[in-house]
């Protein structure tokens, strides 16, 4: 059996990958505040022991799925210094921690998955310091396939449009009602499909672009 790490098991994306990984036989390992393990993601003592616990129990770990992230969509005048240390903590942060410490565990047909944003290819307004993580989120992916290119394992990012979520500032029945006037979200099942076929592939991608055709910054171009 397969095993996988999702780090960020319990959000709207998170807890649907976790049962699409189980029907494909996966035995998941959902890392969250709130999951099977719990991990406060902003607390680097409780990242290396989760991580600690993990290494512990399994011999090897097949795929490890980064989609833990903090919408900080703030001007930069009204963030407070622990805005910044949370939003870097569980978007930038954690996934290296994790990344760097599962290694070991690691096969030559492992995936290290790295959930990213538009907001990591392009500068938004009130977004600064959310923009700001992902941005070296998709520095941290993008530069560890480089490092481990001809070795193992496979990084693939996926630099994601917007989803029918609670993830951000407007609740998820707000987001439907402007899907049903014709705003453009991906439906969860449809990046979950995605997802599944990027896990799916032995040769991924290094960074896989989803995008929605009107995104609402204006036009988005593919990196």
């Amino acid at each position: 059996m397969k095993i996988a790490v999702v780090v960020g098991s319990t959000g709207g994306i998170g807890t649907e990958l976790v049962g699409a990984l189980e029907l494909d036989e996966y035995k998941v390992l959902g890392v969250s505040k709130s999951g099977h393990i719990k991990c406060d993601l902003t607390n680097l003592k409780q990242i290396h022991s989760t991580i600690t616990s993990i290494n512990e129990s399994v011999g090897q770990i097949d795929l490890l799925v980064n989609v833990a992230g903090i919408a900080t969509y703030k001007n930069l005048i009204d963030v407070t210094d622990q805005d910044i240390r949370d939003a870097f903590m569980v978007n930038t942060i954690a996934p290296a921690i994790f990344i760097r410490e599962l290694l070991p565990k690691m096969t030559s047909d492992s995936l290290v998955l790295n959930i990213g944003s538009g907001a990591g290819t392009i500068p938004m307004r009130g977004r600064t310091i959310y923009c700001a993580t992902k941005y070296a989120l998709r520095g941290l992916s993008l530069s560890l396939n480089e490092e481990y290119k001809d070795k193992s394992p496979k990084f693939c990012l996926i630099t994601l449009g917007s989803t029918l979520t609670s993830f951000g500032n407007m609740s998820i029945e707000k987001k439907k009602t402007e899907f049903a006037k014709g705003k453009a979200y991906f439906p969860v099942d449809f990046v979950i499909n995605k997802l599944m076929e990027i896990i799916r592939n032995p040769n991924p991608d290094k960074e896989v672009v989803l995008f929605p055709g009107d995104y609402g910054f204006g036009e988005w171009k593919k990196p």
